[in-house]
């Protein structure tokens, strides 16, 4: 059974049946782990994981022995969902692990929930570290929100894709990246956002290598490179609201925009098109424009 902080027996645990528990785990430092996430591992009837390998190295460190764990990986979730539930309805506690971070998130976990709560039993969770909101905190482009792709396609002509729909959005975009395609999807970004473009890129967070990139999209590319990279990548890029595009993409744009501002035609995809030539933002080069043909129009 769960305790609360005073020591009680918490209503989670207090009820016909048994519950589902998704345990948030650290991302490397096992500080990280709360005293109610510890207790939780302790009174556990049944401890389940994506990987029982990374489970076993971590209720070693918190000496908890005598535990009934299974594995739920992705590819036997679904199946094992039935294990789960079938527990929890004889009145188990189920704690339910990935390998870093909370259930469910770019991880195995959703799949459990669905399955759990449409046979009418409980699911409930213990709050614990996860990489996105982790980056959205240290980038400081996220104050109004942000949104999360997790893993970004593999090939890059779909990378490039899932890119450009966000590129012009009003959210900063955060997504996970592995070492051997960083430097693939920072040359993508260059061509998409720009040069210029503001980034923030979190290595191996909380580990004893950690680093912490804030910077140009351009520079990303050049320092992440530079020789071959370890670990795993959080990437933040800001919302096309937060670029500052260089003097010289301005110059070309008002240029353009002086010639253009009095013709005919979508004003819409007349942006679209200059944004795609300059790497300034969709949005600001419609302001522009609009701007332009408003002067345009009084001095006639």
């Amino acid at each position: 059974m769960n305790s609360s902080r005073d020591g009680s027996k918490s209503e989670a645990v207090n009820h016909i049946g048994g519950v589902l528990i998704l345990l948030g785990t650290p991302l490397g430092n096992l500080s990280d782990l709360s005293e109610r996430a510890i207790q939780t591992l302790r009174d556990a009837d049944t401890i389940a994981a994506e990987d029982t390998r990374r489970l076993r190295v971590l209720l070693s460190h918190l000496r908890i022995t005598n535990k009934h764990i299974f594995a739920v990986d992705a590819n036997k979730e679904e199946l094992l969902s039935v294990k789960v539930v079938q527990l929890v309805r004889s009145g188990n506690t189920v704690v339910y692990t990935t390998d870093a971070g909370m259930p469910g998130i770019s991880d195995p976990g959703a799949k459990l929930v669905r399955t759990v709560t449409r046979a009418g039993l409980r699911v409930d969770a213990i709050p614990g570290p996860s990489a996105p909101i982790l980056a959205a905190s240290l980038s400081g482009l996220c104050e109004t929100g942000f949104s999360f792709l997790g893993f970004l396609p593999v090939k890059s002509g779909a990378r490039s894709k899932v890119l450009r729909s966000m590129a012009d959005g009003d959210l900063p975009v955060i997504a996970f990246e592995s070492p051997n395609r960083i430097g693939s999807l920072l040359a993508d970004a260059v061509e998409i956002y720009g040069e210029n473009h503001p980034i923030f890129i979190g290595r191996e967070l909380t580990k004893i290598h950690q680093e912490l990139f804030y910077g140009k999209v351009s520079d990303a590319l050049v320092h992440f490179s530079s020789a071959a990279q370890r670990g795993e990548f959080v990437v933040v890029f800001g919302a096309a609201k937060h670029d500052e595009p260089s003097s010289g993409g301005l110059q070309i744009l008002e240029k353009v925009i002086a010639v253009l501002s009095s013709g005919t035609g979508s004003t819409r995809l007349l942006a679209e098109e200059l944004a795609e030539l300059t790497g300034v933002g969709k949005n600001q080069v419609y302001n522009m424009l609009v701007a332009a043909q408003s002067k345009s129009s009084k001095s006639e």
